[in-house]
């Protein structure tokens, strides 16, 4: 299914609202692949974009023309033309760019989280091996006889 700028732009605005945040660093826990999917899909669809920019504006500038009564010349009009894709361009290179930034953030955020739950992890890992050779300890010394 084809979908527009926009559409993914909301989608990934929709994904980020409804994911979960990390505890006291309010960043968002997100599904990368998604985003990443999403990024790719804009990709996609700017070129098509574009390419209905530049037939509208040709159309418009055909209609123009055939009315014979235009405000502005072809040259002008085609001048306003170029100016509005140039201004999609920018437009589009500026919505890659941010995207790119928040995959870059949340990808960081991700592997803060796991940086952190592993090392939790790690953490009690560490006490439980600790417990456990206390009563191995314990127990071996329970085995060598009632006078130890």
């Amino acid at each position: 299914m084809k979908q527009s700028v926009i559409e993914c732009l909301d989608r990934m605005e929709r994904a980020i609202e409804s994911s979960g945040r990390m505890l006291l660093s309010g960043k968002r826990i997100v599904d990368g692949v998604e985003l990443l999917e999403l990024i790719d899909r804009i990709r996609i669809a700017l070129p098509e974009q574009i390419r209905q920019v530049e037939a509208l504006q040709a159309e418009r500038t055909r209609i123009a023309a055939e009315s014979g009564g235009a405000e502005a010349g072809p040259s002008s009009q085609m001048s306003a033309s170029g100016e509005v894709l140039a201004t999609a361009r920018e437009e589009a290179e500026d919505i890659l760019a941010h995207a790119r930034r928040e995959a870059f953030e949340i990808r960081a955020g991700a592997n803060d989280y796991a940086e952190s739950t592993l090392a939790s992890l790690q953490e009690t890992l560490d006490r439980t091996a600790f417990v456990v050779r206390k009563g191995i300890d314990e127990l071996k010394r329970r085995k060598g006889g009632p006078d130890q």
